[in-house]
Protein backbone atom coordinates (compact mmCIF):
# COMPACT_ATOMS: atom_id res chain seq x y z
CA UNK A 1 0.00 0.00 0.00
CA UNK A 2 1.16 3.52 -0.83
CA UNK A 3 0.39 4.75 2.69
CA UNK A 4 2.55 2.10 4.41
CA UNK A 5 5.67 4.36 4.59
CA UNK A 6 3.63 7.06 6.35
CA UNK A 7 2.30 4.52 8.84
CA UNK A 8 5.80 3.12 9.44
CA UNK A 9 7.37 6.57 10.00
CA UNK A 10 4.63 7.64 12.42
CA UNK A 11 4.98 4.43 14.46
CA UNK A 12 8.77 4.77 14.48
CA UNK A 13 8.49 8.33 15.83
CA UNK A 14 5.94 7.16 18.41
CA UNK A 15 8.25 4.38 19.67
CA UNK A 16 11.23 6.73 19.90
CA UNK A 17 9.17 9.30 21.81
CA UNK A 18 7.69 6.63 24.02
CA UNK A 19 11.17 5.49 25.03
CA UNK A 20 12.66 8.94 25.58
CA UNK A 21 9.71 10.93 26.96
CA UNK A 22 7.66 8.31 28.83
CA UNK A 23 9.71 5.19 29.44
CA UNK A 24 12.89 6.61 30.99
CA UNK A 25 11.31 9.35 33.18
CA UNK A 26 8.68 7.01 34.63
CA UNK A 27 10.41 3.72 35.34
CA UNK A 28 14.11 4.38 35.23
CA UNK A 29 14.84 2.53 38.50
CA UNK A 30 12.69 -0.58 38.11
CA UNK A 31 13.31 -2.66 34.99
CA UNK A 32 10.69 -5.32 35.77
CA UNK A 33 7.97 -2.70 36.27
CA UNK A 34 9.22 -0.92 33.15
CA UNK A 35 8.62 -3.98 30.97
CA UNK A 36 5.15 -4.60 32.42
CA UNK A 37 3.91 -1.03 32.11
CA UNK A 38 5.55 -0.48 28.74
CA UNK A 39 3.67 -3.47 27.32
CA UNK A 40 0.43 -2.11 28.78
CA UNK A 41 0.97 1.37 27.33
CA UNK A 42 1.82 -0.02 23.90
CA UNK A 43 -1.33 -2.13 23.95
CA UNK A 44 -3.35 0.90 25.07
CA UNK A 45 -1.96 3.00 22.22
CA UNK A 46 -2.67 0.27 19.69
CA UNK A 47 -6.30 0.01 20.83
CA UNK A 48 -6.72 3.79 21.03
CA UNK A 49 -5.31 4.39 17.55
CA UNK A 50 -7.47 1.58 16.11
CA UNK A 51 -10.68 2.82 17.79
CA UNK A 52 -10.09 6.41 16.65
CA UNK A 53 -8.82 5.45 13.15
CA UNK A 54 -5.68 7.44 13.93
CA UNK A 55 -3.70 5.69 11.19
CA UNK A 56 -6.39 5.75 8.49
CA UNK A 57 -5.45 7.51 5.24
CA UNK A 58 -8.65 7.32 3.19
CA UNK A 59 -9.10 9.45 0.07
CA UNK A 60 -11.73 11.75 1.58
CA UNK A 61 -9.63 12.59 4.66
CA UNK A 62 -9.52 16.26 5.72
CA UNK A 63 -7.50 18.20 8.27
CA UNK A 64 -10.57 18.71 10.47
CA UNK A 65 -11.39 14.99 10.44
CA UNK A 66 -7.80 14.11 11.29
CA UNK A 67 -7.68 16.65 14.15
CA UNK A 68 -10.82 15.04 15.53
CA UNK A 69 -9.12 11.62 15.40
CA UNK A 70 -5.97 12.95 17.10
CA UNK A 71 -7.96 14.37 20.00
CA UNK A 72 -10.06 11.21 20.29
CA UNK A 73 -6.97 8.99 20.27
CA UNK A 74 -5.27 11.07 22.97
CA UNK A 75 -8.42 10.93 25.12
CA UNK A 76 -8.64 7.14 24.82
CA UNK A 77 -4.94 6.73 25.60
CA UNK A 78 -5.14 9.03 28.63
CA UNK A 79 -8.17 7.17 30.01
CA UNK A 80 -6.39 3.82 29.66
CA UNK A 81 -3.07 5.10 31.03
CA UNK A 82 -4.26 7.16 33.99
CA UNK A 83 -5.23 4.26 36.31
CA UNK A 84 -1.87 2.55 35.71
CA UNK A 85 0.07 5.77 36.37
CA UNK A 86 -1.84 6.31 39.64
CA UNK A 87 -1.14 2.70 40.61
CA UNK A 88 2.54 3.13 39.88
CA UNK A 89 2.63 6.33 41.95
CA UNK A 90 0.99 4.50 44.84
CA UNK A 91 3.67 1.81 44.65
CA UNK A 92 6.37 4.47 44.36
CA UNK A 93 7.79 2.92 41.22
CA UNK A 94 8.42 6.23 39.53
CA UNK A 95 11.64 8.12 39.96
CA UNK A 96 10.31 11.32 38.40
CA UNK A 97 8.08 13.85 40.12
CA UNK A 98 4.61 14.89 38.90
CA UNK A 99 5.90 17.97 37.09
CA UNK A 100 8.35 15.90 35.06
CA UNK A 101 5.63 13.39 34.21
CA UNK A 102 3.22 16.09 33.02
CA UNK A 103 5.92 17.87 31.02
CA UNK A 104 7.07 14.64 29.37
CA UNK A 105 3.47 13.64 28.56
CA UNK A 106 2.66 17.04 27.05
CA UNK A 107 5.82 16.92 24.94
CA UNK A 108 4.96 13.40 23.81
CA UNK A 109 1.44 14.36 22.66
CA UNK A 110 2.63 17.55 20.93
CA UNK A 111 5.35 15.81 18.93
CA UNK A 112 3.01 12.94 17.94
CA UNK A 113 0.40 15.45 16.77
CA UNK A 114 3.03 17.43 14.84
CA UNK A 115 4.31 14.25 13.20
CA UNK A 116 0.75 13.41 12.12
CA UNK A 117 0.28 16.91 10.68
CA UNK A 118 3.51 16.66 8.66
CA UNK A 119 2.61 13.14 7.53
CA UNK A 120 -0.84 13.94 6.13
CA UNK A 121 0.32 17.24 4.63
CA UNK A 122 3.02 15.33 2.74
CA UNK A 123 0.48 12.70 1.67
CA UNK A 124 -1.95 15.36 0.43
CA UNK A 125 0.84 17.00 -1.57
CA UNK A 126 1.84 13.71 -3.20
CA UNK A 127 -1.79 12.93 -4.08
CA UNK A 128 -2.11 16.32 -5.79
CA UNK A 129 1.22 16.27 -7.63
CA UNK A 130 2.40 12.69 -8.10
CA UNK A 131 0.77 10.30 -10.60
CA UNK A 132 2.13 7.43 -8.51
CA UNK A 133 -0.20 8.38 -5.63
CA UNK A 134 -3.21 9.12 -7.81
CA UNK A 135 -6.06 6.77 -8.67
CA UNK A 136 -8.01 6.52 -11.92
CA UNK A 137 -11.75 6.14 -11.37
CA UNK A 138 -14.70 5.76 -13.74
CA UNK A 139 -17.83 7.81 -13.01
CA UNK A 140 -21.22 7.51 -14.68
CA UNK A 141 -22.21 10.67 -16.58
CA UNK A 142 -25.33 11.71 -14.64
CA UNK A 143 -26.54 14.40 -12.24
CA UNK A 144 -25.25 12.44 -9.22
CA UNK A 145 -22.00 11.75 -11.04
CA UNK A 146 -21.57 15.42 -11.94
CA UNK A 147 -21.98 16.49 -8.31
CA UNK A 148 -19.47 13.87 -7.25
CA UNK A 149 -16.93 15.07 -9.84
CA UNK A 150 -17.32 18.64 -8.61
CA UNK A 151 -16.79 17.51 -5.03
CA UNK A 152 -13.55 15.62 -5.71
CA UNK A 153 -12.22 18.44 -7.90
CA UNK A 154 -12.71 20.81 -4.97
CA UNK A 155 -11.00 18.27 -2.70
CA UNK A 156 -7.77 18.11 -4.72
CA UNK A 157 -6.05 16.22 -1.92
CA UNK A 158 -8.06 13.04 -2.75
CA UNK A 159 -5.78 12.20 -5.68
CA UNK A 160 -8.77 10.77 -7.58
CA UNK A 161 -8.65 11.25 -11.36
CA UNK A 162 -12.16 10.92 -12.81
CA UNK A 163 -12.94 9.47 -16.25
CA UNK A 164 -16.48 9.96 -17.48
CA UNK A 165 -18.52 6.86 -18.24
CA UNK A 166 -20.89 7.14 -21.18
CA UNK A 167 -24.38 5.88 -20.27
CA UNK A 168 -24.40 3.75 -23.41
CA UNK A 169 -21.65 1.59 -21.91
CA UNK A 170 -24.08 0.58 -19.16
CA UNK A 171 -26.18 -1.44 -21.62
CA UNK A 172 -25.77 -5.24 -21.41
CA UNK A 173 -24.64 -5.48 -25.04
CA UNK A 174 -21.84 -2.96 -24.36
CA UNK A 175 -20.45 -4.74 -21.30
CA UNK A 176 -17.34 -5.99 -23.12
CA UNK A 177 -16.55 -2.42 -24.26
CA UNK A 178 -16.94 -1.23 -20.68
CA UNK A 179 -14.46 -3.85 -19.51
CA UNK A 180 -12.02 -2.81 -22.25
CA UNK A 181 -12.23 0.81 -21.12
CA UNK A 182 -11.51 -0.23 -17.53
CA UNK A 183 -8.37 -2.06 -18.66
CA UNK A 184 -7.21 0.71 -21.03
CA UNK A 185 -7.63 3.52 -18.49
CA UNK A 186 -6.24 1.37 -15.62
CA UNK A 187 -9.39 1.96 -13.62
CA UNK A 188 -9.46 0.76 -9.99
CA UNK A 189 -12.94 2.00 -8.95
CA UNK A 190 -16.20 2.34 -10.87
CA UNK A 191 -18.75 4.80 -9.44
CA UNK A 192 -22.37 4.38 -10.54
CA UNK A 193 -25.47 6.25 -9.23
CA UNK A 194 -27.38 3.88 -6.99
CA UNK A 195 -30.69 4.55 -8.73
CA UNK A 196 -29.26 3.17 -11.98
CA UNK A 197 -27.87 -0.04 -10.48
CA UNK A 198 -31.28 -0.83 -8.98
CA UNK A 199 -32.79 -1.14 -12.45
CA UNK A 200 -33.13 -4.72 -13.63
CA UNK A 201 -31.48 -3.89 -16.96
CA UNK A 202 -28.33 -2.81 -15.06
CA UNK A 203 -27.91 -5.87 -12.82
CA UNK A 204 -25.13 -7.19 -15.07
CA UNK A 205 -22.93 -4.33 -13.81
CA UNK A 206 -22.66 -6.06 -10.45
CA UNK A 207 -20.36 -8.53 -12.20
CA UNK A 208 -17.73 -5.77 -12.21
CA UNK A 209 -17.33 -6.38 -8.48
CA UNK A 210 -16.02 -9.87 -9.26
CA UNK A 211 -13.26 -8.53 -11.51
CA UNK A 212 -9.71 -8.42 -10.16
CA UNK A 213 -8.59 -4.97 -8.90
CA UNK A 214 -11.94 -3.36 -9.73
CA UNK A 215 -14.12 -2.02 -6.93
CA UNK A 216 -17.75 -1.13 -7.60
CA UNK A 217 -19.18 1.82 -5.68
CA UNK A 218 -22.62 3.45 -5.63
CA UNK A 219 -23.07 7.23 -5.37
CA UNK A 220 -26.12 9.14 -4.14
CA UNK A 221 -26.97 12.60 -2.88
CA UNK A 222 -27.67 13.24 0.80
CA UNK A 223 -31.45 12.97 0.29
CA UNK A 224 -31.28 9.38 -0.93
CA UNK A 225 -32.61 7.02 1.78
CA UNK A 226 -29.70 4.71 2.61
CA UNK A 227 -30.54 3.51 6.10
CA UNK A 228 -28.18 1.38 8.14
CA UNK A 229 -25.46 1.44 5.49
CA UNK A 230 -21.95 2.74 6.17
CA UNK A 231 -21.36 5.61 3.73
CA UNK A 232 -18.28 7.62 2.85
CA UNK A 233 -18.80 11.29 2.07
CA UNK A 234 -17.09 13.45 -0.53
CA UNK A 235 -18.60 16.87 0.09
CA UNK A 236 -22.35 16.25 0.01
CA UNK A 237 -22.13 13.03 -2.02
CA UNK A 238 -22.60 9.65 -0.36
CA UNK A 239 -20.51 6.70 -1.56
CA UNK A 240 -21.43 3.11 -0.66
CA UNK A 241 -19.03 0.27 -1.53
CA UNK A 242 -20.45 -2.88 -3.09
CA UNK A 243 -19.04 -5.87 -1.22
CA UNK A 244 -18.66 -8.93 -3.40
CA UNK A 245 -17.83 -10.96 -0.29
CA UNK A 246 -17.44 -10.28 3.43
CA UNK A 247 -13.82 -11.35 2.84
CA UNK A 248 -13.26 -8.10 0.93
CA UNK A 249 -12.54 -6.79 4.42
CA UNK A 250 -8.82 -7.12 5.21
CA UNK A 251 -9.62 -7.80 8.90
CA UNK A 252 -11.82 -10.78 7.98
CA UNK A 253 -9.25 -12.08 5.50
CA UNK A 254 -6.65 -12.01 8.26
CA UNK A 255 -9.08 -13.77 10.61
CA UNK A 256 -9.67 -16.54 8.07
CA UNK A 257 -5.96 -16.90 7.29
CA UNK A 258 -4.98 -17.09 10.98
CA UNK A 259 -7.62 -19.79 11.56
CA UNK A 260 -6.47 -21.71 8.47
CA UNK A 261 -2.86 -21.64 9.60
CA UNK A 262 -3.54 -22.68 13.21
CA UNK A 263 -6.02 -25.41 12.20
CA UNK A 264 -3.71 -26.81 9.51
CA UNK A 265 -0.66 -26.68 11.78
CA UNK A 266 -2.61 -28.59 14.44
CA UNK A 267 -3.66 -31.27 11.93
CA UNK A 268 -0.10 -31.52 10.60
CA UNK A 269 1.51 -31.90 14.02
CA UNK A 270 -1.04 -34.22 15.66
CA UNK A 271 -2.32 -36.26 12.68
CA UNK A 272 -0.15 -36.00 9.57
CA UNK A 273 3.10 -36.43 11.53
CA UNK A 274 2.27 -40.10 12.17
CA UNK A 275 -0.42 -40.76 9.53
CA UNK A 276 1.71 -39.87 6.49
CA UNK A 277 4.42 -42.53 7.14
CA UNK A 278 1.79 -45.24 7.76
CA UNK A 279 -0.31 -44.36 4.69
CA UNK A 280 2.85 -44.04 2.58
CA UNK A 281 3.92 -47.61 3.43
CA UNK A 282 0.44 -48.98 2.64
CA UNK A 283 0.33 -47.14 -0.71
CA UNK A 284 3.77 -48.46 -1.70
CA UNK A 285 2.79 -52.04 -0.76
CA UNK A 286 -0.49 -51.79 -2.67
CA UNK A 287 0.84 -50.51 -6.01
CA UNK A 288 3.90 -49.11 -7.74
CA UNK A 289 4.30 -45.36 -8.01
CA UNK A 290 4.82 -42.23 -5.90
CA UNK A 291 3.21 -41.69 -2.50
CA UNK A 292 1.75 -38.31 -3.41
CA UNK A 293 -0.22 -37.31 -6.46
CA UNK A 294 0.75 -33.71 -7.32
CA UNK A 295 -1.27 -31.91 -9.98
CA UNK A 296 -1.56 -28.32 -11.18
CA UNK A 297 -4.99 -26.98 -10.22
CA UNK A 298 -6.51 -23.52 -10.80
CA UNK A 299 -6.58 -21.55 -7.55
CA UNK A 300 -7.67 -18.03 -6.65
CA UNK A 301 -8.15 -15.89 -9.77
CA UNK A 302 -7.33 -18.99 -11.84
CA UNK A 303 -3.67 -18.99 -10.79
CA UNK A 304 -2.22 -22.50 -11.00
CA UNK A 305 -0.75 -24.17 -7.92
CA UNK A 306 0.51 -27.67 -7.15
CA UNK A 307 -2.26 -29.49 -5.30
CA UNK A 308 -1.16 -32.39 -3.03
CA UNK A 309 -3.08 -35.63 -2.55
CA UNK A 310 -2.24 -39.17 -1.54
CA UNK A 311 -2.06 -41.24 -4.71
CA UNK A 312 -5.25 -43.30 -4.95
CA UNK A 313 -4.91 -44.46 -8.59
CA UNK A 314 -2.51 -46.51 -10.62
CA UNK A 315 -0.03 -44.37 -12.52
CA UNK A 316 -1.81 -43.33 -15.75
CA UNK A 317 -1.84 -40.66 -18.45
CA UNK A 318 -5.49 -39.66 -18.01
CA UNK A 319 -5.03 -37.40 -14.99
CA UNK A 320 -7.29 -34.71 -16.47
CA UNK A 321 -10.19 -37.16 -16.54
CA UNK A 322 -12.37 -37.13 -13.43
CA UNK A 323 -12.88 -40.36 -11.52
CA UNK A 324 -16.08 -42.30 -12.18
CA UNK A 325 -17.87 -44.90 -10.14
CA UNK A 326 -15.95 -48.23 -10.25
CA UNK A 327 -13.08 -46.50 -12.07
CA UNK A 328 -10.50 -49.13 -13.04
CA UNK A 329 -7.65 -46.70 -12.31
CA UNK A 330 -8.41 -46.63 -8.58
CA UNK A 331 -6.27 -48.96 -6.44
CA UNK A 332 -7.56 -51.14 -3.61
CA UNK A 333 -6.27 -48.81 -0.89
CA UNK A 334 -7.28 -45.89 -3.10
CA UNK A 335 -10.96 -46.84 -2.78
CA UNK A 336 -10.69 -46.56 0.99
CA UNK A 337 -8.68 -43.31 0.85
CA UNK A 338 -11.22 -41.68 -1.48
CA UNK A 339 -14.26 -43.03 0.38
CA UNK A 340 -13.01 -41.58 3.66
CA UNK A 341 -11.49 -38.44 2.04
CA UNK A 342 -8.13 -39.33 3.62
CA UNK A 343 -6.53 -38.78 0.19
CA UNK A 344 -7.21 -35.05 0.65
CA UNK A 345 -5.23 -34.74 3.92
CA UNK A 346 -1.95 -33.60 2.26
CA UNK A 347 -3.80 -30.48 1.11
CA UNK A 348 -3.27 -29.13 4.60
CA UNK A 349 0.29 -28.51 3.36
CA UNK A 350 -1.25 -26.33 0.62
CA UNK A 351 -3.12 -24.42 3.32
CA UNK A 352 0.08 -23.82 5.28
CA UNK A 353 1.69 -22.51 2.09
CA UNK A 354 -1.21 -20.08 1.63
CA UNK A 355 -2.39 -21.66 -1.64
CA UNK A 356 -5.63 -23.06 -0.22
CA UNK A 357 -8.03 -22.52 2.66
CA UNK A 358 -9.55 -25.13 4.96
CA UNK A 359 -13.00 -24.14 3.66
CA UNK A 360 -13.70 -22.77 0.19
CA UNK A 361 -14.77 -23.79 -3.32
CA UNK A 362 -13.05 -27.04 -4.27
CA UNK A 363 -10.27 -26.68 -6.91
CA UNK A 364 -11.48 -28.30 -10.14
CA UNK A 365 -9.35 -29.71 -12.93
CA UNK A 366 -7.91 -27.27 -15.48
CA UNK A 367 -9.86 -29.12 -18.19
CA UNK A 368 -13.08 -28.53 -16.24
CA UNK A 369 -12.28 -24.83 -15.94
CA UNK A 370 -11.79 -24.55 -19.69
CA UNK A 371 -14.98 -26.47 -20.38
CA UNK A 372 -17.39 -24.83 -17.96
CA UNK A 373 -16.07 -21.25 -18.14
CA UNK A 374 -17.58 -21.02 -21.63
CA UNK A 375 -20.80 -22.86 -20.73
CA UNK A 376 -21.74 -21.45 -17.31
CA UNK A 377 -21.81 -17.65 -16.99
CA UNK A 378 -21.07 -17.64 -13.24
CA UNK A 379 -18.49 -20.43 -13.23
CA UNK A 380 -15.40 -18.16 -13.04
CA UNK A 381 -16.84 -16.39 -9.99
CA UNK A 382 -16.14 -19.46 -7.85
CA UNK A 383 -12.41 -18.64 -8.13
CA UNK A 384 -12.88 -15.31 -6.33
CA UNK A 385 -11.52 -16.90 -3.12
CA UNK A 386 -8.82 -19.44 -2.38
CA UNK A 387 -9.97 -23.03 -3.02
CA UNK A 388 -10.74 -25.16 0.02
CA UNK A 389 -10.13 -28.69 1.27
CA UNK A 390 -13.88 -28.85 1.91
CA UNK A 391 -16.71 -26.55 0.96
CA UNK A 392 -20.40 -25.80 1.24
CA UNK A 393 -21.12 -27.66 -2.00
CA UNK A 394 -19.37 -30.81 -0.78
CA UNK A 395 -21.19 -31.00 2.58
CA UNK A 396 -24.47 -30.32 0.74
CA UNK A 397 -24.13 -33.45 -1.38
CA UNK A 398 -22.52 -31.91 -4.47
CA UNK A 399 -19.33 -33.97 -4.67
CA UNK A 400 -17.90 -36.83 -6.72
CA UNK A 401 -17.68 -36.99 -10.50
CA UNK A 402 -19.58 -34.67 -12.84
CA UNK A 403 -21.86 -36.63 -15.13
CA UNK A 404 -24.30 -33.88 -16.14
CA UNK A 405 -24.00 -30.12 -16.63
CA UNK A 406 -26.70 -29.52 -14.02
CA UNK A 407 -24.42 -31.06 -11.37
CA UNK A 408 -21.75 -28.42 -12.00
CA UNK A 409 -24.43 -25.69 -11.96
CA UNK A 410 -25.49 -27.01 -8.57
CA UNK A 411 -21.92 -26.76 -7.23
CA UNK A 412 -21.39 -23.27 -8.62
CA UNK A 413 -24.60 -22.12 -6.94
CA UNK A 414 -23.36 -23.32 -3.53
CA UNK A 415 -19.86 -21.88 -4.11
CA UNK A 416 -21.20 -18.42 -4.96
CA UNK A 417 -23.54 -18.51 -1.97
CA UNK A 418 -20.53 -19.28 0.24
CA UNK A 419 -18.48 -16.44 -1.24
CA UNK A 420 -21.31 -13.93 -0.87
CA UNK A 421 -22.27 -15.01 2.67
CA UNK A 422 -18.99 -16.08 4.27
CA UNK A 423 -18.72 -15.99 8.04
CA UNK A 424 -16.43 -17.64 10.56
CA UNK A 425 -19.44 -19.48 12.00
CA UNK A 426 -20.25 -20.86 8.54
CA UNK A 427 -16.68 -22.20 8.20
CA UNK A 428 -16.97 -24.00 11.55
CA UNK A 429 -20.35 -25.43 10.55
CA UNK A 430 -18.94 -26.76 7.26
CA UNK A 431 -15.95 -28.36 9.04
CA UNK A 432 -18.26 -30.11 11.54
CA UNK A 433 -20.56 -31.33 8.74
CA UNK A 434 -17.52 -32.57 6.81
CA UNK A 435 -16.35 -34.69 9.76
CA UNK A 436 -19.87 -36.07 10.31
CA UNK A 437 -20.24 -36.94 6.61
CA UNK A 438 -16.91 -38.78 6.65
CA UNK A 439 -17.96 -40.80 9.70
CA UNK A 440 -21.34 -41.66 8.18
CA UNK A 441 -19.91 -42.35 4.74
CA UNK A 442 -21.01 -40.67 1.50
CA UNK A 443 -22.53 -42.33 -1.54
CA UNK A 444 -20.80 -39.99 -4.01
CA UNK A 445 -17.36 -40.34 -2.44
CA UNK A 446 -15.52 -42.42 -5.05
Amino acid sequence: MLTTPFFAVEWAVFLLLFNSLLFKPLYANDQQAALTYTAYFLLSWSFSSFASKFYSYERNMTYVKQLQRVLLCFCYFTLFSLPVILLALGQQLMSADITTILTSSASFFCVVALTKAVSITTLFRYRRKSHFFQQAILICDSSSGENFINDIIQLKRTGLKPHLLDKNLLEPQEFSRLQEKIVQEKITDVYIPIELILKKSRQHLLSLGWENNVRLKFIADTNYPIAGVKSTYFGLTQVVSYKTSPLDSSAKRIQKRVFDFIFSLTVTVFILSWAVPIIAIIILIDSKGPIFFIQNRPGQRGKLFKCFKFRSMKVNKATETTASRNDSRITRIGKFLRKTSIDELPQFFNVLLGQMSVVGPRPNLSSQNEQYSTILEDYSKRMYLKPGITGLAQVSGARGGIEKEIEMKHRVKYDIFYIRNWSFALDIKIIIRTVLNILRGEEKAY
